[in-house]
């Protein structure tokens, strides 16, 4: 999440060109050689050079879509026609979430950024919008409203176009989510996912969710485990048009995307907490999620990160994670294809 170039506002404004921006990096990686964009090693991304001209490619993608798409693009159905959705504007519910007040750190961590800086990351700006969508079931034009309103790089093409086009299901997920029971667990499984090798010493996260900072980390990077408990064990692993996870790279691209993650999750429940700790109580200290949360199964010896801050509560407080006697020591061979030996233990 503290990735990426920070030139988007002078690529919106016209300051500079995505041509000199491709040339420089280029030129960059012939003296410097060529670097990883995504830790996972130069294969389907490529380098970070590569990685770069593709997203700036992107962003012409969608700026000449948008040509295409018309006033289609400010619609509730957006450019695919979108039915079916019962969309909700609750206003207590969306200010919440414009406040980074959602009880889901990762989430509330971007929005606190957003409003205070004007910036997020490419990566926290769709998880936070995937949860408005996928979770909160709120009117996805308010969220690319309110990023309008916040964006010091916001251009009609980008930021609606990103909604449009990346958040907003398309037919066929409207189709398997109305077959779901969307309201027993959040949806959007990169909110409770993606922190664990994107913010892996959460640095991010508790900069701007001061609230956590006096927490042992795993229980910062969830903080539901100190009132509540696991009560269902569910696969997360997904198939095509699965209504759980919002960047279909997830569903269709697991072996790469996901190599490390075992595939399952429990959903946490109010009740006797597995963990609690002095002087922190949600709802007094922190806010409680807005939904159910889950518990994502974790084999640290399979992250691909060679530092972070996951295993520093009890073990047996954590039976969805396991492993981690081997951090900091970097396997070869680990990548696409690369497959657990570790054992969750029950």
């Amino acid at each position: 999440v503290n990735g990426g170039t920070r030139l988007s506002p002078w690529l919106a404004f016209g300051c500079l060109s995505a041509r000199m921006v491709v040339k420089e990096a280029r030129e960059w990686e012939r003296q410097h050689g060529k670097t990883s964009s995504t830790s996972k090693g130069v294969g389907k991304t490529g380098s970070t050079g590569t990685r770069l001209h593709t997203e700036l490619l992107f962003r012409d993608f969608l700026r000449f879509s948008a040509l295409a798409w018309g006033t289609s693009l400010f619609k509730i159905g957006g450019p695919f026609h979108i039915k079916g959705v019962p969309w909700k504007r609750d206003q207590e519910l969306f200010r919440k979430w414009c406040l980074g007040q959602t009880g889901f750190p990762f989430v509330d961590a971007g929005m606190r950024e957003l409003a205070a800086t004007g910036y997020m990351s490419h990566l926290h700006r769709q998880c936070c919008a995937a949860f408005l969508v996928r979770d909160l079931g709120l009117d996805w034009r308010m969220g690319a409203e309110h990023f309008e309103s916040q964006l010091l790089d916001h251009t009609p093409d980008a930021n609606w176009g990103n909604w449009a086009y990346r958040i907003l299901q398309r037919p066929s997920l409207v189709e398997t989510r109305a077959n779901y029971p969307l309201e027993e667990h959040v949806n959007t499984v990169e909110v409770v996912v993606w922190p664990a090798v994107h913010d892996a010493q959460l640095e991010h996260t508790l900069l701007w969710v001061p609230e956590l900072q006096g927490l042992p980390k795993d229980l910062a990077r969830e903080p539901w485990r100190t009132e509540g408990q696991p009560s269902k064990r569910i696969k997360i692993k997904p198939y095509k048009d699965s209504p759980l996870w919002f960047c279909a790279a997830n569903r269709t691209n697991w072996d790469y995307e996901y190599f490390w993650l075992p595939g399952f999750a429990w959903i946490v429940k109010h009740g006797k907490a597995e963990l609690g700790h002095d002087n922190f109580q949600l709802q007094r200290d922190y806010f409680r999620p807005l939904m159910p949360a889950l518990n994502v199964e974790l084999n640290l010896d399979a992250l691909p990160v060679q530092h972070f801050a996951w295993g520093d509560t009890p073990a047996s407080s954590r039976p969805h994670i396991w492993g981690g006697d081997r951090r900091g020591v970097k396997e070869k061979g680990k990548g696409k294809g690369y497959r657990r030996s570790g054992k969750r233990r029950d």
